[in-house]
C-alpha cells in the first residue's frame, strides 16, 4: 500500500514537470513570435518620421558639428540637392546613403553635413560610412529605399576639395560661405547609374 502511495506521489510529481514545461515552451515560443512581429520605423509619412527641417541650417551645423567649415557645407549642399533629385522631403528617411571618404578629418565632416541636409540619422543607418584610401576616391552615392535600380553619385569635385583641404581656421566661415553660394556644377558632379541584377545587396 505504501509503495502504491509513493508511485502515485512520483506519478504526481513527474506529471507536474511535464506540465511546467510545456507551459514554459509556450511562453517562450510566444515570445519570440512576439518579439520577431516587432515594428521598424518606416520612411515616408508616417509617425516616425515627425522631424522637421532647421530653420536655420547653418546654426544647426554649428550646433551639431561645433563649427561650420566647407566640407559640412558641401555635404549639406550634396544632401539637398539628392532630396531634389529624388523628390524627397527631409526627415522621410526615404533614402539610403554611403559616404565614402578616408576616415579623418576634414573629409568626414561631409557626414554631419549630410544628416543636416537630408534629415537621415546614422542611427538609423539609411547614412552609412565606408572607407577609401585616397582623396580622389571621395563620392556619396544614393538611392531610394524601396528602389533596387536608380543609383546617384555625387562626385566632389577634386580642384574644389583641394583647395579647401589645408586651409586656416580663420579661414573656415569665409569658405563655408562661399561654398553655400557656389554652384553646384563648381562644387560635385552627378552621376546616374543603374544597379544590375548581379550587383543587387
Amino acid at each position: 500500500m505504501k509503495k502504491h502511495f509513493l508511485y502515485i506521489i512520483v506519478l504526481c510529481i513527474l506529471c507536474m514537470s511535464i506540465v511546467t514545461t510545456l507551459a514554459h515552451i509556450e511562453h517562450t515560443d510566444n515570445t519570440i513570435q512576439q518579439s520577431s512581429q516587432t515594428v521598424r520605423a518606416t520612411s515616408g509619412e508616417s509617425p516616425w518620421n515627425q522631424g522637421q527641417p532647421p530653420k536655420d541650417w547653418w546654426g544647426t551645423i554649428k550646433q551639431m558639428h561645433g563649427h561650420v567649415g566647407p566640407w559640412n557645407v558641401l555635404g549639406w549642399r550634396i544632401g539637398q540637392a539628392a532630396l531634389r533629385e529624388f523628390n524627397s522631403k527631409w526627415g522621410r528617411h526615404e533614402l539610403d546613403i554611403i559616404c565614402y571618404i578616408p576616415m579623418a578629418t576634414p573629409y568626414s565632416c561631409i557626414c554631419d553635413g549630410l544628416v543636416i541636409g537630408t534629415g537621415n540619422s546614422i542611427g538609423r543607418l539609411d547614412i552609412r560610412l565606408a572607407e577609401v584610401m585616397m582623396i580622389d576616391f571621395i563620392q556619396v552615392t544614393v538611392r531610394r529605399k524601396e528602389d533596387t535600380g536608380r543609383v546617384l553619385i555625387f562626385r566632389p569635385r577634386l580642384d574644389y576639395m583641394k583647395c579647401i583641404e589645408t586651409r586656416s581656421v580663420e579661414e573656415l566661415e569665409e569658405l563655408s560661405r562661399r561654398c553655400s553660394l557656389m554652384k553646384e556644377s563648381e562644387l560635385f558632379h552627378i552621376e546616374k547609374t543603374v544597379i544590375s541584377e548581379t550587383n543587387k545587396m
